[in-house]
């Protein structure tokens, strides 16, 4: 029964992760045939600065927020819960400002649609998937979040294919992101018995801030190494940009599809009687879903790369190669920082991990892409991420041995505000 439960997770998971990656990929072509290569390029630039904001927003509980609300009880969810609403919506306007300014500055040609791509990218730091992944719940997930995301992009995938611009195809994605929270904002606030006054006990902004640092310290880290790539490709060899963006875009599509496997782990992890066991099993499979990963990307990257780019941009044989193994590696990297080193709160290593494996993988970037294009750019990605991956194993192998981890933080704090 525990294993058709599981399965039922992943399923349900799958499901949510899997049509928000379909809806994405298919708006590309669609961007491209409404305005062109150069748009797609800007709207590129400025996801890829807003999903840094959106990291921002999220403030970490994107890693920690799933073993808090598995672990917790309904008292210690609550303060999880309202602690995020507060600090996220505090956070927002000054993001949007810091993703939106970058973005006008860097896209010449049509800034238009860089800086709402930024907006709506950042947007996605308010959602509540960890708050689902935690409860295990991924039908809820489904029917607040996924559906209304999904829906409104198709509506702007229509409009796009009738003629309309892609600033158009952006606007129905954040107006399905703005649709998303609200929804999932009123379940979760029902389903936590939320009363009036409860957020008021809560602690200062600043306190808030200080509290949870940690967790955004680690995010906006790995963020950062997946935004500062194309920001580099960009500046250094913007011939190189569109193929670059491209791939970079298939790149982090597949790391959301499987997010759902990262999900569950992330939840079964901490909920085991001996989550060192558990963390063994898991290192064993995920070497097998890394291979898998590996050889898929071989046999249907080209196909995929080649439908996106609506046949106006081919990818080569070396750069599919690059990018499978590039795929493979973060797969590992990112089950270890939520499922392991997230349930273990280790999240200053999982800072550390990440700053010293940008400070060696961007410079090989801009080396990469300035001497070799698009391949170059592609292996110090990979060696930057190599790099993580060993750091994070060693913790990891560190907290095997350290015993059980410890209990929900915001468990002390649960009595004062439900009283």
């Amino acid at each position: 029964m525990r294993a058709l439960s599981g399965l039922n997770k992943l399923v349900g998971f799958g499901l949510s992760m899997a049509l928000l990656a379909i809806a994405a990929l298919v708006a590309i072509p669609a961007m491209i045939r409404s305005s062109g290569e150069n748009a797609w390029g800007a709207i590129a630039l400025g996801q890829n600065l807003g999903a840094f904001g959106a990291m921002l927003i999220a403030y970490g509980w994107g890693i920690f927020g799933p073993a808090e609300i598995a672990q917790g009880d309904q008292a210690s969810r609550t303060v999880e819960f309202l602690a995020s609403i507060k600090v996220r919506l505090i956070l927002l306007v000054p993001t949007l400002v810091v993703v939106v300014v970058p973005s006008l500055l860097l896209s010449p040609l049509r800034p238009d649609l860089a800086a709402v791509g930024a907006v709506v990218a950042a947007l996605t730091g308010l959602t509540a998937t960890w708050f689902f992944v935690g409860l295990a719940r991924p039908y809820a997930l489904m029917v607040l979040e996924t559906v209304p995301r999904v829906a409104f992009t198709v509506v702007g995938i229509v409009e796009m294919e009738r003629g309309a611009d892609a600033l158009y195809g952006l606007i129905w994605q954040g107006v399905g992101l703005l649709a998303a929270f609200l929804a999932s904002l009123l379940w979760i606030l029902r389903y936590l018995r939320y009363r009036p006054g409860m957020a008021a006990q809560l602690p200062g902004t600043l306190p808030l801030l200080k509290r949870y640092g940690g967790g955004v310290a680690s995010s906006l880290g790995s963020q950062l190494y997946t935004v500062l790539p194309l920001v580099i490709v960009t500046a250094v060899a913007p011939l190189a940009q569109p193929m670059f963006a491209l791939i970079d875009k298939l790149y982090r599509q597949v790391l959301v599809a499987l997010l759902p496997i990262v999900s569950v782990l992330q939840g079964w992890v901490p909920r085991g009687e001996e989550p060192a066991q558990r963390v063994r099993t898991m290192m064993w499979w995920t070497l097998g879903m890394c291979a898998t990963i590996g050889v898929g990307t071989v046999l249907v990257g080209p196909w995929i790369l080649h439908f996106l780019g609506a046949g106006a941009l081919t990818p080569t044989a070396i750069e599919i190669a690059l990018l499978a193994v590039l795929l493979a590696v973060t797969f590992f990297v990112s089950v270890l920082g939520h499922a392991v080193l997230g349930t273990y709160r280790e999240l200053r290593a999982l800072a550390r991990s990440t700053t010293i494996g940008t400070l060696i993988g961007m410079p090989l970037v801009a080396v990469g892409v300035w001497f070799f294009g698009v391949p170059g750019a592609l292996l110090g990605m990979l060696i930057g991420m190599t790099v993580r991956l060993s750091i994070k194993l060693a913790v990891t192998r560190r907290c095997l041995r350290s015993g059980p981890p410890p209990a929900p933080r915001a468990a002390a704090e649960a009595d004062v505000i439900l009283d």
